[in-house]
């Protein structure tokens, strides 16, 4: 189950406000302007949005496979802690 704290859920609709603004003073279209005109600035918005997703991704899959988990959900119930051998 993917847990969505406050913070992802606040950068979350940060992300999704600021598109909002810029399609309403940009217009129809503007993504694949910025694609095509600017290819680097776009680039390094998309792995922007990659790294902001990355911890709401990662911590279920680490979970799933069984893996520590300790570090991105320390207070949740269900942490699984790394096992020294």
């Amino acid at each position: 189950m993917v847990h969505i704290d406050g913070h992802e859920l606040g950068i979350f609709s940060m992300c999704t406000g600021l598109y909002g603004v810029t399609s309403g003073i940009l217009g129809k279209g503007w993504v694949k302007g910025f694609i095509h005109r600017q290819p680097v600035a776009a680039f390094s918005v998309a792995l922007g949005i990659l790294g902001i997703t990355l911890p709401i991704v990662i911590p279920p899959i680490r979970r799933r496979l069984g893996m520590a988990t300790n570090q991105y959900e320390a207070g949740l119930p269900g942490v699984v802690y790394p096992q020294v051998k």
